[in-house]
């Protein structure tokens, strides 16, 4: 009796953990959208006649899993891993409402084998929904993961020197000499 007791309430326990609620509901869903945003070939329609872009279905894949708290390094991972661009993921995650950390996406995209110039493009691009830059230059040339590489696009731009306008000609007599 003690012994079936013991089993029902383990199994019990474990069809409760493997329920979606309790399990991390966004991955789920999250590597589905990717995985048929991978796998709609580019000319067949979906619906009412329209087939999403792969960029539309990240984008919209991303979104709906921050607005689920999900882990923006989870995140980006899954989808780096399904083949997705690193750039578009990286700057759909930027991008995204919510707080991200760029030193700490910066550190988990490389090493999930990122480029440190992706992450550094991705975050220079990466804009809010009313278009304004989500990091400041300096807060992208201070980032301690991206200080190492020195990139050029990160540094202040300096003006080359102005160049002088031609000197004007000596002026010369209208008045030829005569032949006399």
């Amino acid at each position: 009796m003690r012994h079936r007791m013991i089993t029902s309430l383990l199994i019990i326990g474990l069809l409760m953990f493997s329920y979606p609620c309790f399990a991390d509901s966004w991955e789920k869903e999250f590597v589905q959208t990717l995985q048929k945003g991978k796998i709609i070939p580019a000319g067949q329609a979906q619906g009412l006649g329209y087939t999403p872009a792969e960029e539309t279905v990240l984008e919209g894949a991303i979104k709906k899993a921050m607005e689920l708290k999900a882990p923006p390094c989870e995140a980006m991972k899954i989808a780096v891993d399904l083949k997705y661009n690193p750039f578009s993921v990286l700057t759909n995650i930027f991008s995204y409402e919510g707080e991200v950390n760029l030193d700490q996406l910066c550190m988990c995209a490389t090493e999930s084998g990122v480029n440190k110039q992706i992450i550094a493009e991705a975050a220079t691009k990466a804009i809010t929904p009313l278009g304004t830059p989500v990091f400041e230059r300096d807060e992208i040339i201070q980032a301690q993961c991206l200080k190492e590489i020195g990139l050029g696009y990160t540094a202040l731009e300096v003006p080359p020197p102005p160049i002088p306008p031609p000197t004007p000609p000596k002026p010369f007599s209208v008045s030829s000499p005569s032949a006399s």
